[in-house]
This record gives structure tokens, sequence and C-alpha cells, in this order.
């Protein structure tokens, strides 16, 4: 491994100079352990900082990195996709421009609901096609009990290829129904048991 001192380029300060020298001591305890960490890495895997010389927003950079720390359900939206509020559902499952009411959505078997951390409660778009809820939701939802599996966990297994499914995607085999479903209730509760075990 190439060190900063190995390098023919003089690299930048791990530390601001001048008027802002202080910053880091200023800083609150987590952030200063996490700038710290943050440098320490940056010195390894660039040392001279040249991957980070190049056109790279680095501004966006820090928003980005900062979202993924402070925010870990960013992470999960990256996986999951979109994903519907309640007024969305609410209008999604109403019929001729006359949305159901918020306890009909909260009260509706079948319906994937997922808790953010700030306490939202939002609805992944995958399970809809169209206004269409996937068929046979409600039956993977009660063989993967949420004092089991979380829901989120329960998300990121139905958008994901399945051995016991041929490869097949669970909320892709429930849209094709019949059949389908059934395996993936059954492929529900192979994992369940596995999870229980």
């Amino acid at each position: 491994m190439v060190t900063a001192r190995e390098t023919k380029t003089k690299p930048a300060p791990l530390l601001p100079r001048g008027p802002r020298a202080g910053w880091l001591s200023d800083a609150p305890s987590s952030h200063a352990a996490f700038a710290r960490s943050l440098l320490e890495e940056l010195a390894q895997r660039d040392p001279d900082g040249s991957l980070l010389d190049g056109p790279t927003d680095l501004a966006q950079a820090a928003v980005l990195a900062a979202d993924r720390i402070l925010d870990p359900a960013l992470v999960w939206v990256e996986h999951l996709g979109a994903f519907y509020d309640t007024e969305g559902v609410r209008s999604l499952l109403g019929r001729a421009g006359s949305p159901v009411s918020r306890q009909a959505v909260h009260k509706r078997r079948g319906l994937l609901a997922l808790m953010t951390t700030s306490g939202q409660v939002v609805f992944p778009a995958f399970q809809f096609r169209g206004r269409a809820l996937a068929s046979g939701l409600d039956r993977v939802l009660a063989a993967l009990p949420d004092t089991l599996v979380s829901r989120w966990t329960v998300a990121s297994w139905l958008i994901s290829p399945d051995a016991e499914l041929d490869g097949d995607r669970p909320i892709d085999a429930l849209f094709q129904g019949g059949d389908a479903v059934t395996r993936v209730v059954r492929a529900a509760t192979h994992w369940s048991a596995a999870l229980a075990a």
C-alpha cells in the first residue's frame, strides 16, 4: 500500500488550517469521530487525493453520505423503490374518484405497510400493478408474522429472486395468480420455519 508520504505530490492536510482549524474539536463528539474515521478511510483508499480531485461534486457526495448515515431508510428506498403514503393508497383503493377511508387502508389485509424511523407508515409501490394489489399477499404476510421477521425484511424478500420459485421474485409470482400464489406461500412458510428454528 502506498502511503501519503511515499507519493510525489504533497497530500492535502487532513484537517483544515486557518480560521476554521478548530472545527473538528468544536463538533459534537459523534461527528468528530465519524469525520476522523472517514479521513482515515480516505487516506487508505486515496492516499494522494487524486480520486477525489476529479469532477466529483464533493458537496453532493457529503450530502449523500450524511443521508445514508443519518437516515438508514434511504438505503431501503434505493432497494425497494417507490412508496405510497396513506393518502396515495386511499386513492389507489378507492372507486370512481372516491378514496377509501384511512381506517380502511390501515385495516386492509394483504397490504404491506412499513413503519419508518420517524413513525410514518409507507406502502411499497411494488405490491400494486395499476390499482390491483398482489393476490395472496395476505397469506404471505400471515406466514411471516412481524413478531418473527420485520416487514422491511419481508419487503426485501418479496422483490428478490428466490431459489424455491426457480429464481422468480415472489412479488412477480403473486401477480401471476393461481398456483404461483400457492408456491409463494409455501416458500414463505419454509422461510418462516427456518427463521423460527
